[in-house]
Protein backbone atom coordinates (compact mmCIF):
# COMPACT_ATOMS: atom_id res chain seq x y z
CA UNK A 1 0.00 0.00 0.00
CA UNK A 2 1.44 3.04 -0.65
CA UNK A 3 0.49 6.98 -0.44
CA UNK A 4 1.75 8.41 -3.60
CA UNK A 5 1.93 12.26 -4.93
CA UNK A 6 -0.63 12.24 -8.09
CA UNK A 7 2.70 14.04 -10.06
CA UNK A 8 4.15 10.85 -10.06
CA UNK A 9 3.44 8.19 -12.29
CA UNK A 10 1.94 5.05 -10.51
CA UNK A 11 4.02 1.99 -10.20
CA UNK A 12 0.99 -0.37 -11.08
CA UNK A 13 0.92 1.42 -14.27
CA UNK A 14 4.71 0.97 -14.60
CA UNK A 15 4.20 -2.56 -14.10
CA UNK A 16 1.14 -3.06 -16.49
CA UNK A 17 3.41 -1.41 -19.59
CA UNK A 18 6.50 -3.73 -18.83
CA UNK A 19 3.98 -6.93 -18.81
CA UNK A 20 2.56 -5.71 -22.34
CA UNK A 21 6.20 -4.88 -23.97
CA UNK A 22 7.19 -8.35 -22.48
CA UNK A 23 9.94 -6.95 -20.30
CA UNK A 24 12.38 -9.85 -18.98
CA UNK A 25 13.57 -9.94 -14.80
CA UNK A 26 10.75 -8.04 -13.64
CA UNK A 27 8.40 -9.51 -10.36
CA UNK A 28 5.05 -11.18 -11.04
CA UNK A 29 2.13 -8.73 -10.17
CA UNK A 30 -0.58 -10.64 -8.51
CA UNK A 31 -2.66 -7.53 -7.87
CA UNK A 32 -2.79 -4.03 -8.40
CA UNK A 33 -5.34 -1.18 -8.31
CA UNK A 34 -6.04 2.35 -7.22
CA UNK A 35 -8.15 3.27 -4.25
CA UNK A 36 -7.79 6.97 -3.90
CA UNK A 37 -7.17 8.71 -7.04
CA UNK A 38 -6.47 12.41 -5.82
CA UNK A 39 -6.56 13.27 -1.95
CA UNK A 40 -4.89 17.05 -0.91
CA UNK A 41 -2.15 15.80 -4.42
CA UNK A 42 -1.48 12.04 -2.68
CA UNK A 43 -3.22 9.19 -4.52
CA UNK A 44 -3.31 5.47 -2.58
CA UNK A 45 -2.40 3.01 -4.04
CA UNK A 46 -1.77 -1.06 -3.56
CA UNK A 47 0.50 -3.65 -5.53
CA UNK A 48 0.84 -7.20 -4.21
CA UNK A 49 3.83 -9.05 -5.89
CA UNK A 50 5.60 -12.55 -5.64
CA UNK A 51 8.30 -12.52 -3.22
CA UNK A 52 10.93 -11.35 -5.05
CA UNK A 53 14.24 -12.88 -3.23
CA UNK A 54 16.73 -10.35 -1.59
CA UNK A 55 18.91 -7.81 -2.41
CA UNK A 56 21.98 -8.61 -4.43
CA UNK A 57 24.60 -7.50 -1.58
CA UNK A 58 22.85 -10.51 1.03
CA UNK A 59 22.61 -12.78 -1.85
CA UNK A 60 26.24 -12.66 -1.81
CA UNK A 61 26.68 -12.91 1.48
CA UNK A 62 24.97 -16.13 1.57
CA UNK A 63 27.49 -17.45 -0.98
CA UNK A 64 30.60 -16.36 0.75
CA UNK A 65 32.38 -19.60 1.75
CA UNK A 66 32.39 -19.82 -1.93
CA UNK A 67 35.48 -17.17 -2.15
CA UNK A 68 35.46 -13.77 -3.75
CA UNK A 69 36.25 -15.26 -7.24
CA UNK A 70 32.91 -17.32 -7.24
CA UNK A 71 31.21 -14.51 -5.57
CA UNK A 72 32.45 -12.23 -8.66
CA UNK A 73 31.08 -14.43 -11.18
CA UNK A 74 27.55 -13.92 -9.21
CA UNK A 75 28.02 -10.53 -9.38
CA UNK A 76 28.70 -10.33 -12.95
CA UNK A 77 26.01 -12.35 -13.94
CA UNK A 78 23.70 -10.25 -11.67
CA UNK A 79 24.74 -7.15 -13.45
CA UNK A 80 24.09 -8.54 -16.85
CA UNK A 81 20.98 -9.76 -15.69
CA UNK A 82 19.81 -5.75 -14.69
CA UNK A 83 21.33 -4.21 -17.43
CA UNK A 84 19.67 -6.76 -19.85
CA UNK A 85 16.24 -6.19 -18.31
CA UNK A 86 16.73 -2.06 -18.05
CA UNK A 87 18.06 -2.10 -21.65
CA UNK A 88 14.53 -3.90 -22.94
CA UNK A 89 12.68 -1.59 -21.04
CA UNK A 90 14.23 1.31 -22.32
CA UNK A 91 13.67 -0.33 -25.81
CA UNK A 92 10.17 -0.17 -24.65
CA UNK A 93 10.11 3.45 -23.79
CA UNK A 94 10.51 2.64 -19.65
CA UNK A 95 13.14 4.40 -17.98
CA UNK A 96 13.47 3.37 -14.10
CA UNK A 97 15.76 6.24 -13.04
CA UNK A 98 15.91 4.58 -9.66
CA UNK A 99 18.33 1.91 -9.59
CA UNK A 100 19.31 0.99 -5.69
CA UNK A 101 21.21 -1.96 -3.80
CA UNK A 102 17.47 -2.34 -2.53
CA UNK A 103 15.98 -2.71 -6.53
CA UNK A 104 18.17 -5.51 -7.87
CA UNK A 105 17.08 -8.78 -5.81
CA UNK A 106 17.56 -11.91 -6.37
CA UNK A 107 15.74 -15.55 -5.60
CA UNK A 108 17.22 -18.88 -6.62
CA UNK A 109 18.74 -18.08 -10.07
CA UNK A 110 17.26 -14.82 -11.61
CA UNK A 111 17.83 -11.62 -10.47
CA UNK A 112 14.64 -8.76 -10.41
CA UNK A 113 14.03 -5.13 -10.99
CA UNK A 114 11.92 -4.07 -8.67
CA UNK A 115 11.06 -0.49 -7.42
CA UNK A 116 9.70 1.39 -10.25
CA UNK A 117 8.05 3.98 -8.41
CA UNK A 118 10.12 6.66 -10.27
CA UNK A 119 9.74 6.03 -13.64
CA UNK A 120 9.72 8.32 -16.72
CA UNK A 121 8.31 7.36 -19.75
CA UNK A 122 10.29 7.97 -23.00
CA UNK A 123 9.14 11.09 -24.82
CA UNK A 124 7.12 9.88 -27.91
CA UNK A 125 8.13 6.06 -27.35
CA UNK A 126 6.37 3.12 -27.65
CA UNK A 127 4.01 3.29 -24.58
CA UNK A 128 0.61 4.11 -25.28
CA UNK A 129 0.44 6.66 -22.83
CA UNK A 130 -3.06 8.00 -23.63
CA UNK A 131 -4.53 4.39 -22.61
CA UNK A 132 -2.06 4.05 -19.49
CA UNK A 133 -3.42 7.23 -18.28
CA UNK A 134 -7.21 7.02 -19.02
CA UNK A 135 -6.60 2.91 -17.40
CA UNK A 136 -4.84 4.22 -14.21
CA UNK A 137 -6.16 7.62 -13.41
CA UNK A 138 -3.17 9.98 -13.99
CA UNK A 139 -2.16 12.95 -15.76
CA UNK A 140 -0.17 12.32 -18.78
CA UNK A 141 1.91 15.03 -18.75
CA UNK A 142 3.46 13.78 -15.53
CA UNK A 143 4.41 10.71 -17.01
CA UNK A 144 7.39 12.18 -19.78
CA UNK A 145 9.73 14.90 -19.24
CA UNK A 146 13.33 16.58 -17.73
CA UNK A 147 14.04 16.65 -14.06
CA UNK A 148 13.77 20.11 -13.18
CA UNK A 149 12.05 22.18 -10.24
CA UNK A 150 8.83 20.13 -10.64
CA UNK A 151 10.33 16.81 -11.27
CA UNK A 152 13.00 16.69 -8.45
CA UNK A 153 15.79 14.94 -9.04
CA UNK A 154 15.12 11.07 -8.15
CA UNK A 155 18.06 8.60 -6.51
CA UNK A 156 20.15 6.97 -3.96
CA UNK A 157 23.19 9.47 -4.36
CA UNK A 158 25.55 6.57 -3.81
CA UNK A 159 24.55 4.90 -6.51
CA UNK A 160 23.01 7.87 -8.50
CA UNK A 161 25.12 8.64 -12.10
CA UNK A 162 27.72 11.47 -12.44
CA UNK A 163 25.50 13.75 -14.61
CA UNK A 164 22.43 13.32 -12.29
CA UNK A 165 25.11 14.22 -9.48
CA UNK A 166 25.91 17.57 -10.47
CA UNK A 167 22.51 18.68 -11.59
CA UNK A 168 21.40 17.32 -15.27
CA UNK A 169 17.93 17.61 -15.93
CA UNK A 170 17.78 14.48 -18.52
CA UNK A 171 18.59 10.93 -17.69
CA UNK A 172 18.49 7.83 -20.63
CA UNK A 173 19.58 4.25 -20.18
CA UNK A 174 23.06 5.17 -19.89
CA UNK A 175 22.18 6.30 -16.32
CA UNK A 176 20.56 3.22 -15.31
CA UNK A 177 23.94 1.11 -16.59
CA UNK A 178 25.91 3.51 -14.21
CA UNK A 179 24.32 3.24 -11.38
CA UNK A 180 23.59 -0.50 -12.09
CA UNK A 181 27.65 -1.00 -12.47
CA UNK A 182 27.93 0.97 -8.86
CA UNK A 183 25.74 -1.21 -7.58
CA UNK A 184 27.22 -4.30 -8.60
CA UNK A 185 30.57 -3.21 -7.27
CA UNK A 186 29.54 -1.89 -4.52
CA UNK A 187 27.46 -5.35 -3.73
CA UNK A 188 31.01 -7.40 -4.31
CA UNK A 189 32.98 -4.35 -1.98
CA UNK A 190 30.91 -5.49 0.95
CA UNK A 191 32.30 -9.03 0.47
CA UNK A 192 35.88 -7.84 0.79
CA UNK A 193 35.57 -4.76 3.38
CA UNK A 194 35.90 -6.12 6.82
CA UNK A 195 37.80 -4.03 7.75
CA UNK A 196 37.93 -1.20 5.14
CA UNK A 197 39.79 -1.02 2.36
CA UNK A 198 42.40 2.00 2.15
CA UNK A 199 41.99 4.50 -1.27
CA UNK A 200 38.30 2.97 -1.64
CA UNK A 201 37.23 6.89 -2.39
CA UNK A 202 34.75 5.61 -4.79
CA UNK A 203 32.15 4.77 -2.36
CA UNK A 204 32.56 7.91 0.20
CA UNK A 205 29.91 10.02 0.34
CA UNK A 206 30.26 13.44 1.55
CA UNK A 207 27.77 15.71 -0.88
CA UNK A 208 26.76 14.63 -4.59
CA UNK A 209 29.04 17.13 -6.31
CA UNK A 210 32.14 16.14 -4.57
CA UNK A 211 31.14 12.22 -5.03
CA UNK A 212 30.84 13.47 -8.48
CA UNK A 213 34.42 14.51 -8.95
CA UNK A 214 36.18 11.49 -7.12
CA UNK A 215 34.15 9.03 -9.24
CA UNK A 216 34.98 11.25 -12.20
CA UNK A 217 38.70 10.91 -11.15
CA UNK A 218 38.59 6.99 -10.24
CA UNK A 219 37.08 6.00 -13.07
CA UNK A 220 39.72 7.55 -15.24
CA UNK A 221 41.92 4.92 -14.51
CA UNK A 222 40.94 1.67 -15.68
CA UNK A 223 43.94 -0.17 -14.28
CA UNK A 224 42.88 1.13 -10.69
CA UNK A 225 39.29 2.22 -10.36
CA UNK A 226 37.84 -1.10 -8.62
CA UNK A 227 40.20 -0.88 -6.19
CA UNK A 228 39.04 2.47 -5.51
CA UNK A 229 35.73 1.00 -5.13
CA UNK A 230 37.03 -1.19 -2.71
CA UNK A 231 37.47 -4.50 -4.55
CA UNK A 232 41.39 -5.01 -4.83
CA UNK A 233 40.59 -7.88 -6.91
CA UNK A 234 37.63 -10.27 -8.68
CA UNK A 235 37.59 -12.56 -11.38
CA UNK A 236 38.13 -12.50 -14.33
CA UNK A 237 34.25 -12.43 -16.00
CA UNK A 238 33.77 -9.55 -13.39
CA UNK A 239 37.16 -7.62 -14.48
CA UNK A 240 35.66 -7.87 -18.56
CA UNK A 241 32.17 -7.08 -17.49
CA UNK A 242 33.12 -3.60 -15.54
CA UNK A 243 35.71 -2.85 -17.86
CA UNK A 244 33.05 -3.21 -20.71
CA UNK A 245 30.50 -1.78 -19.47
CA UNK A 246 32.94 1.19 -17.97
CA UNK A 247 33.95 2.08 -21.74
CA UNK A 248 30.41 2.55 -22.40
CA UNK A 249 29.93 4.95 -20.15
CA UNK A 250 32.60 6.91 -20.32
CA UNK A 251 34.59 6.75 -23.30
CA UNK A 252 33.56 8.30 -26.38
CA UNK A 253 36.09 8.69 -29.92
CA UNK A 254 38.67 7.10 -27.74
CA UNK A 255 38.25 9.85 -24.83
CA UNK A 256 37.42 9.38 -21.57
CA UNK A 257 34.76 12.31 -20.53
CA UNK A 258 34.33 11.58 -17.12
CA UNK A 259 35.72 14.70 -16.05
CA UNK A 260 33.60 16.47 -18.23
CA UNK A 261 30.29 14.39 -17.19
CA UNK A 262 31.68 15.35 -13.63
CA UNK A 263 32.28 19.50 -13.83
CA UNK A 264 29.71 20.34 -16.44
CA UNK A 265 26.21 19.50 -16.03
CA UNK A 266 25.09 20.46 -19.07
CA UNK A 267 28.00 17.82 -20.80
CA UNK A 268 25.62 15.47 -23.07
CA UNK A 269 26.45 12.49 -22.98
CA UNK A 270 25.24 10.56 -26.12
CA UNK A 271 23.50 6.82 -25.33
CA UNK A 272 25.34 4.54 -27.71
CA UNK A 273 21.87 2.19 -28.00
CA UNK A 274 23.22 0.26 -30.54
CA UNK A 275 26.92 -0.35 -28.95
CA UNK A 276 24.79 -1.31 -25.90
CA UNK A 277 22.99 -3.96 -27.64
CA UNK A 278 26.56 -5.42 -29.22
CA UNK A 279 27.70 -5.69 -25.83
CA UNK A 280 25.21 -7.85 -24.13
CA UNK A 281 25.24 -9.61 -27.58
CA UNK A 282 29.18 -10.05 -26.74
CA UNK A 283 27.98 -11.05 -23.31
CA UNK A 284 25.90 -13.85 -24.29
CA UNK A 285 28.26 -14.83 -26.92
CA UNK A 286 31.31 -15.42 -24.33
CA UNK A 287 29.50 -17.14 -22.04
CA UNK A 288 28.39 -19.63 -24.65
CA UNK A 289 31.71 -20.03 -25.56
CA UNK A 290 33.16 -20.64 -22.19
CA UNK A 291 29.98 -23.32 -21.88
CA UNK A 292 30.90 -25.09 -25.60
CA UNK A 293 34.81 -25.40 -24.04
CA UNK A 294 33.78 -26.74 -20.91
CA UNK A 295 31.96 -29.25 -22.94
CA UNK A 296 29.02 -28.98 -20.81
CA UNK A 297 26.01 -26.76 -20.49
CA UNK A 298 26.49 -24.88 -17.17
CA UNK A 299 23.29 -23.10 -15.46
CA UNK A 300 24.50 -20.31 -17.19
CA UNK A 301 24.99 -20.83 -20.59
CA UNK A 302 21.82 -23.04 -20.46
CA UNK A 303 20.00 -20.31 -19.74
CA UNK A 304 21.36 -17.92 -22.14
CA UNK A 305 21.51 -20.77 -24.99
CA UNK A 306 17.08 -20.13 -24.70
CA UNK A 307 17.07 -16.38 -25.07
CA UNK A 308 14.41 -15.57 -26.98
CA UNK A 309 15.06 -13.96 -31.12
CA UNK A 310 13.39 -10.46 -30.45
CA UNK A 311 12.05 -10.87 -33.64
CA UNK A 312 10.39 -13.87 -32.79
CA UNK A 313 6.39 -14.21 -31.59
CA UNK A 314 6.50 -13.54 -27.99
CA UNK A 315 6.79 -16.59 -25.32
CA UNK A 316 4.85 -17.53 -23.11
CA UNK A 317 5.41 -16.35 -19.23
CA UNK A 318 6.54 -19.63 -17.91
CA UNK A 319 9.03 -19.96 -21.23
CA UNK A 320 10.17 -15.93 -20.80
CA UNK A 321 11.28 -16.34 -17.01
CA UNK A 322 13.11 -19.36 -18.03
CA UNK A 323 14.51 -18.22 -21.72
CA UNK A 324 15.43 -13.95 -20.31
CA UNK A 325 17.46 -15.75 -16.90
CA UNK A 326 21.22 -15.75 -16.93
CA UNK A 327 21.20 -18.03 -14.09
CA UNK A 328 23.71 -17.22 -11.28
CA UNK A 329 26.79 -19.80 -11.31
CA UNK A 330 25.58 -20.60 -7.86
CA UNK A 331 27.44 -23.79 -6.25
CA UNK A 332 27.26 -25.59 -2.63
CA UNK A 333 30.19 -25.32 -0.79
CA UNK A 334 32.12 -28.66 -0.45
Amino acid sequence: LAWTPVKQLPESAVYDALKAANIPNIPLIIDSGIIIENSFGYRVEYLLIEDCGVPLVEYLQTQMLLGISKQSDIAASAMFQAVECIYSAWNAGILHRDITADSVVVKGDQVRIIDWGYTKLVKDGPVDVDALATKWLFNKDNATGDEGSSAPIIGTPLYTSIPVLVGATQRSIADDVESVLYVTIDALYKQHANPPIDGMVGVKFSCSKSLALMRGGCLSDVDFYRQSFGVPYSSERFTWLTDTFREYLFIRNGEYIGSKLSTQSRFERTVEIQQLERILEQIKERIQSEARSQNAPSNTSRALGNIPDRNAPPATKHTLEEASSLALPVETPA
